[in-house]
Formats: structure tokens, sequence, C-alpha cells
């Protein structure tokens, strides 16, 4: 989808789940990758409403057509703040990418699929805890709950 009208010439992928995806394309397309990191989130709990930047994006994508990727799309406002910043700072244009997008936010130039299903990425699956791996806590309370409706 997104080679048959757009070539990157970087690839930004959004820390932590859109670094995979965003490593992916980036060796796909053949073009240099950049992580950055904005989160409502602190290791991996929400602590914030809003985002916040915890790793800007390189001046390296000055100039440049720029793909970038995230994981999953809830309401958009992550893509949004990046994109904007990677614009304010040179970007000759940026256009958006995710695996997955939930049904009321706002749509990324490119998506796999659209739902509101609980999808659960291998990247993130298991947990360690106490030196064992287990299901992703979050994971599980949404198993629970889809559960618990049966």
């Amino acid at each position: 989808m997104i080679s048959s009208n757009f070539h990157p010439e970087v690839v930004v992928g959004i820390a932590k789940g859109g670094v995979i995806p965003a490593v992916f394309l980036a060796s796909a397309f053949r073009v240099d990758f950049y992580p950055i990191k904005l989160s409502s989130r602190k290791n991996e709990v929400v602590v914030r409403e809003k985002p916040i930047w915890y790793v800007r994006p390189t001046a390296d994508a000055k100039g440049q057509r720029v793909l970038l990727v995230d994981d999953i799309c809830v309401a958009g406002r992550t893509l949004e703040m990046a994109k904007k910043s990677l614009l304010e700072n040179g970007a000759l244009e940026v256009r958006t990418a995710t695996l997955a997008v939930h049904g009321n936010s706002i749509l990324p130039d490119y998506f796999a699929i659209k739902t509101d299903d609980c999808i659960i990425f291998p990247w993130d699956k298991e947990t360690l805890i106490s030196q064992k791996r287990i299901m992703n806590p979050e994971y599980q309370a949404a198993i629970d709950e889809i559960e618990k409706d049966i």
C-alpha cells in the first residue's frame, strides 16, 4: 500500500511498539531508520493523560520525506504530536502508518486493520516478573474481561 504512492527517504518509529514495524519498513525501503519516544506511559503504566517527549526526532529528517510508524493508533495524539514535531523541524513531508487503528481514532495515512478488539502483538505478549515469563498483565486483563462475557 505504502509503496504504491509514497517513497520515504527516512522511517521514524515511535518507541516502543512502533520501532519493530518501522525497522522492517526501513529495511524494505532501504532507507535510514530513527527512533523517537513520546508516551503517556512510564514503565508501561499510564501516568499522564497527554503524551510527553522522551526522545525527540533527529535533525536528519530535515528536508526528507518521512514515514512515521507506530504499532497501533488508539486516539491519534501520539502520531499527531510526532508528525507536527517532524514538520516543525524541517521534514519535507510526513506520512503516518500503523499496523492497527481503533474505530474512533484519527486515521493514519496507512494502516493494516481497523478494530476495537484487543490486539496482542508478539513483541509484548509476555513480560518477565520475578524471572518468570507471564502474559502481559494488560492483555491478561482484557482476555479475562472478554471471557466474562462469554
